[in-house]
């Protein structure tokens, strides 16, 4: 089928080899299953809000770190400083619970850090970590009580910052400024779109393939074009039994 030169560095195919790569350029691939029989990539529906299922399909925002960085260095007048803990979330828990409370009896509320899965209702800010929010609500108590001494207090975990807005009105509108930054809900990915299997057609066929000397007149390894051409005349004679059998000669 071919003839490989006494010094290895060139390979000349015969008439067998071009019948042989028409014959493989002719075959047809059989393609089953069908790509139409996959049926659609879907993902399945959440399922309906009931007395046993009671979170609500409307997701929370994506968490955006800048929003809440925003609230810290411009929003606040009065912060959580009680750091000196290892476990500091017990405190927290238990400062939230008390500020939001005492926040209702002064006209204002915890919902901008607020979640309820449930209703599918999130604040703006309930993305941010705990001590953020308790910062904000000690800070919305603080504006609140006009900004009096004892309001900054709670038992010597809050302490008034020095950098405070100038104002209660600044206060809020830089909160509200930090609040525009917050995504109104979750980006969910979608299902990426199947592509078909690619194919690759036979090889063509070649009168004389030769691997010659380089610019610079050293001559290529022959020894390695001759591996290279037993190598794919053995691929080649392989591929004719997978197709149904018969009878191959390697020349060498």
């Amino acid at each position: 089928m071919v003839t490989i030169s006494s010094d290895g560095s060139s390979v000349t195919t015969s008439d067998d080899f071009t019948r042989l790569a028409t014959q493989y350029n002719a075959v047809s691939f059989i393609n089953s299953p069908a790509k139409s029989a996959a049926g659609s990539n879907t993902q399945p529906a959440c399922p309906a809000k009931s007395d046993t299922f009671l979170a609500s399909t409307a997701l929370p925002p994506t968490p955006v770190n800048n929003v809440c960085d925003c609230l810290e260095k411009n929003a606040f007048s009065c912060v959580f400083s009680n750091t000196s803990s290892k476990n500091t979330s017990p405190v927290i828990g238990e400062l939230l619970n008390y500020a939001c409370s005492q926040l209702g009896t002064l006209g204002g509320s915890c919902l901008p850090i607020g979640a309820d899965g449930a209703a599918g209702t999130y604040g703006p800010f309930s993305v941010c970590d705990p001590a953020t929010k308790l910062s904000y609500a000690l800070s919305e108590y603080y504006e609140l009580s006009n900004r009096q001494a004892a309001a900054c207090s709670f038992s010597g975990n809050a302490t008034v910052l020095s950098t405070a807005p100038a104002s209660a009105q600044a206060a809020d509108a830089a909160a509200s400024s930090c609040a525009s930054a917050s995504p109104a809900g979750t980006q969910v990915p979608t299902d990426p779109t199947p592509t078909s299997p690619s194919t690759q057609g036979a090889a063509s066929a070649g009168a004389t393939q030769t691997s010659g000397s380089n610019n610079n007149g050293t001559k290529n390894n022959g020894a390695a074009s001759f591996v290279d051409a037993r190598g794919a005349l053995i691929t080649m004679a392989a591929s004719v039994i997978g197709l149904g059998g018969g009878m191959f000669v390697l020349l060498y």
